[in-house]
Formats: C-alpha cells, structure tokens, sequence
C-alpha cells in the first residue's frame, strides 16, 4: 500500500505504509475516490498540529478483501470509510461511551487518511452505499454527520430561525439539513459565488455583504434575532458577527471542517450572556447521513468541487495553498484514484 504523506511543511512523500494488523475483523479497501478539504491544505502548510500521516480526510472504495459474512461485506461493495474512529484508551472509551472519547482518531489530521491506493481498516468503520447515493455524495458524509451533530446539540426545533455565519459547503449543507427539520436558516456570507450557490440551492434566507446582516436578521425574525446562531470557523468573517445576529441567552457553535485560527473577543457574547457550544465532529451519524442522501433530503449538486488526479496530488495542494493565500478561501477538490 502506498500514499502521500506529509514529510514536513510543504513537502509530501509517496510512501510504503504499514498498517496494524492488530485488529479481528479488518477488510482491504481499494480507495476510489478521495476528499481534499481545507484541514488538508492547513495541515500540509504546518498551521495545524496534526500529525505526519497521509492526507485525505474523507474517501471512498471498493472492498478487495474481507472475512465471510463480516457485517454483511463482501469483495466488490462499493463503501464509504468513516474518518473517525475511537480511540479505545481513554477514560471515556474504557467506560464504553466511544461517543465521548477525547482522544478522537480523525483521517488526514492524526491518522492516516485516504489519498492512497488501498487502506486495511477495521470492517466495522465500512458502511454500504446503496446505488442511488453518487460517489461524490457520498465525500460529503462526515459534513452531514457534522451537521447533525450541530442540529442535536443545539436542540434545534421546527420553527426556529437559526442563523449561519459562512455559507461555504459545509455551510450551505447545514442550511438545507435545518430546512429537512422545518427550521428556519438565515445564511450570511462575504463572499458572491457562495450566495449565489446558496440562492441556486433553494435557501430562501441568503444575505451578502452588500446587506446589513443584523438589520436584515432582526426584521426576518420579527426583532427576536435567533436564539441559535452557527460560526462556521473558515468563513473569514469576524466572529462578532455571529454574536450580533445571537438574541439575549442564546447559543452560538462554534465548528467547521477546520480547525483554522480566528481573532475572537469575547465582549459582545458576554454582555448577551451568550453560551458558546464548540463541536468538531459527528461521530455516530454516518448511517443517518446516508440515508439522507439517499433520500434526496440533501441536494448536493449544486457544490462548488474542484477535481484532481492521485498523480497531481503535490501539485494540486501548493495550487490550493497559493489560492489559500491569494483568496483567503479554497474549495474542496476530489481525488480520483482509479
């Protein structure tokens, strides 16, 4: 097995992997398609504090080998690789709360993620994709198990009017999750090609920088402001906004793809004695996000993707930091593998 890793900064190695073999129950997957996301390029450019491992944090495969009768694969299943797994040492993971470990192995970040041309992964991680779920759907999983995890956690309810502070992908998938649940997404952004992708994509509520976003917010919610607001954390957008458009009390996530830096003070949130919720993942929610998709309760064709070859990888990763630095902004470019 091969893949590229980080070496250091800047620099990737196609290498030799070696894979623990420690596990009972470990099937051969041939990778077909990876994601690049922007965590790959920070992590690339040494902003992150993840580890040397291959990059890819989300991917797709064909099963090459597996053991008969284990969890219902067999060779030829077309899977998706969940890009979470627990760490199993943890006080949490002893105790059997897995949800809860804080030692959390994220593909491309501390673990080895996708761009590479077969991964041995424990068969319990592998999930079916059914025909109708497209394999670049199916790149977008782990965004809408993020997703879910932001609507849980901020026990969002039909009616509410929640408002989402960056309106890139992952954005603008939140956005058409709130609407599935009956809420009410007010989606802001800085940037034109992502409003016009968020109007393309039927979101009613999609303010620009040409509006004025807390006036705009206050007469849609009848001056109420929203007592859920989302900071998507690489929107390149102050997050006092976010705190602006947060009614007294309410609650204000913190989450993203990312982990990327951003300047935050915190005067605005305490004098609106606002709660900030910090959420990273969506551990637990692949099988419900793909029957999401499968049900076409996500429309994702109307994302922005870039697309690239294995081959180009290096390449394609100093295009993404120079853009990264040019635009302050990258999308999220597919790896075709096969």
């Amino acid at each position: 097995m091969r893949g590229w890793k980080i070496i250091n900064p800047y620099q990737l190695e196609e290498s030799d992997l070696i894979e623990s073999t420690s596990g009972t129950a470990l099937s051969k997957v041939k990778i077909t398609k990876a994601l690049l996301s922007l965590s790959d390029v920070l992590h690339f450019m040494g902003e992150t504090d993840g580890e040397n491992v291959v990059l890819g944090s989300s991917g797709i495969g064909i099963v090459s080998e597996t053991e008969t009768n284990l969890f219902g694969l067999e060779k030829g299943n077309r899977v998706y690789i969940e890009p979470i797994r627990e760490c199993g040492e943890c006080a949490n993971c002893k105790g059997g709360d897995y949800s809860k470990c804080d030692q959390l192995k994220i593909a491309g970040d501390n673990d080895n993620g996708f761009l590479s041309n077969f991964a041995l992964v424990d068969s319990g991680k592998l999930f079916l994709l059914p025909e109708s779920v497209r394999d670049l759907d199916a790149l977008f999983i782990n965004q809408i198990s993020l997703a879910l995890s932001v609507v849980d956690k901020l026990g969002i309810q039909k009616g509410d009017y929640v408002a989402i502070v960056g309106a890139n992908n992952f954005g603008n998938i939140l956005a058409q999750l709130l609407i599935y649940y009956q809420a009410v997404p007010i989606i802001v952004t800085n940037n034109d090609e992502d409003l016009q992708i968020a109007k393309n994509s039927g979101l009613y509520y999609a303010l620009g920088q040409e509006d004025n976003w807390q006036k705009e917010v206050s007469q849609i919610t009848g001056a109420r402001m929203c007592k859920s607001v989302v900071y998507i954390s690489d929107c390149n957008i102050p997050v006092t906004k976010a705190f602006n458009l947060a009614s007294y009390g309410a609650c204000v996530a913190y989450t993203g793809v990312s982990y990327k830096n951003s300047p935050i003070s915190f005067a605005q949130a305490v004098r609106k004695q606002l709660q900030i919720l910090c959420i990273n993942n969506g551990f637990g929610n692949t099988a419900a996000s793909i029957n999401l998709i499968a049900n076409k309760a996500i429309n994702l064709s109307h994302l922005k993707l870039d697309s690239t070859t294995y081959e180009a990888v290096p390449e394609t990763l100093k295009n993404m930091c120079e853009t990264l630095e040019k635009q302050d902004k990258v999308y999220e470019t597919v790896v075709d593998l096969v």
